[in-house]
């Protein structure tokens, strides 16, 4: 696998203005840094959300972004990893999780196995859940390590591969080699050159060494290129399946939006109803006090009213004009009460002779 040029420029494709506000990508020259690397999984994630939104998504954006980062993510791994190196020699280390993730991490020694791979993958969608559930517990630069970590092992397993499948780059002998065998010439006199045994004149045999024909070797390492790109294209149409996916999977959560509004409104709207029921339940108990005053100032008022019947009726020098003093429950004297007032009206009685 050839490296790529430290002066190889990788430019980000143009963005929407409501993506620039998050990040501007600037074109990568080389292998890429922490920060460009997170700024490009930045935009990635701000995208994937725009697409939950009807109407804001946009695959081909996504997917051009995707591209950027796997152009990114294999500079850095060419730099880190040369191509030289053996997969079988090479020890890939995961970055330090926090203790809030679950999955455990080590290292992982020559080619990972399908075992490790899937447990590096668990890792990324664990640590994930925390940029929606708790942003706080979520670190862009532990994401990117992750991310990153999870490219070296993946190519680590791509490169073996295409090592194991590659076209066999032996043929016949007879058809790479050649024997040239040169006589003397008998009008000429065997030199020094000529013979093996210096002084005897005795013929030589020279035997050219076999070496490959130019253009089988450049037939085979064509075909060798050609299979490791079509390996790389087949790893990277992987990529963008699973990706595709998960957006697939990402544009069913608005149709549930909606009814879980519906049912957040439907509880919000039954605890109304039931804190409606609890005040009028509050109401209707703090009016029994006030009536059970009432009764007690209409027993006193009764109480009041027959002191005062007996204080005057029991006072010896009363006259009838007394009478004008009493008053009744509703504070009414003998000339104000209906009662007493047609009373008064009435004629005399006669007494009977």
């Amino acid at each position: 696998m050839a490296s790529y040029p430290a002066d190889q420029v990788f430019s980000p494709p143009e963005l929407p203005s409501y993506l620039k506000s998050v990040q501007r990508l600037e074109p990568i020259v080389g292998a890429p840094n922490d920060k460009q690397l997170i700024g490009i999984l930045s935009i990635i994630r701000a995208a994937q959300k725009a697409a939950e939104i009807p109407g804001m998504g946009d695959p081909v954006l996504i997917y051009r972004l995707s591209e950027h980062l796997f152009d990114a993510q294999m500079a850095r791994y060419l730099r880190k990893y040369p191509a030289t190196t053996f997969p079988e020699n090479t020890t890939y280390t995961p970055p330090t999780l926090p203790a809030h993730v679950l999955v455990k991490l080590e290292r992982v020694v020559g080619v990972p196995s399908e075992e490790e791979i899937i447990r590096v993958q668990d890792a990324i969608r664990s640590y994930h859940q925390f940029s929606s559930v708790v942003p706080s517990m979520f670190d862009p630069h532990t994401n990117m390590e992750l991310t990153q970590h999870l490219f070296d092992v993946q190519m680590a397993r791509h490169m073996q591969r295409a090592r194991q499948t590659r076209v066999p780059q032996h043929i016949s002998s007879a058809n790479l080699t050649r024997d040239i065998v040169q006589a003397p010439n008998p009008t000429e006199e065997p030199g020094a050159s000529d013979t093996n045994n210096f002084g005897t004149g005795a013929s030589v045999a020279e035997l050219v060494q076999p070496t490959p024909d130019a253009r089988f070797c450049d037939a085979i390492e064509r075909s060798n290129q050609l299979a490791e790109q079509a390996n790389e294209l087949i790893e990277r149409s992987n990529v963008i399946f699973e990706r595709s996916n998960q957006l697939v999977e990402k544009s069913g959560q608005p149709e549930e939006q909606p009814n879980k509004l519906t049912d957040r409104f439907n509880q919000l709207f039954e605890r109304l109803n039931q804190h409606l029921e609890r005040s009028a339940q509050l109401a209707q108990e703090s009016t029994k006090p006030v009536e059970k005053l009432g009764e007690v100032l209409v027993n006193i008022n009764k109480v009041l009213v027959r002191i005062q019947h007996a204080i005057i009726r029991n006072h010896k020098g009363n006259t009838l004009r007394a009478l004008d003093c009493l008053v009744n429950e509703k504070g009414e004297t003998p000339a104000m009460s209906d009662v007493t007032s047609k009373i008064s009206q009435m004629p005399p009685i006669v007494p009977f002779q």
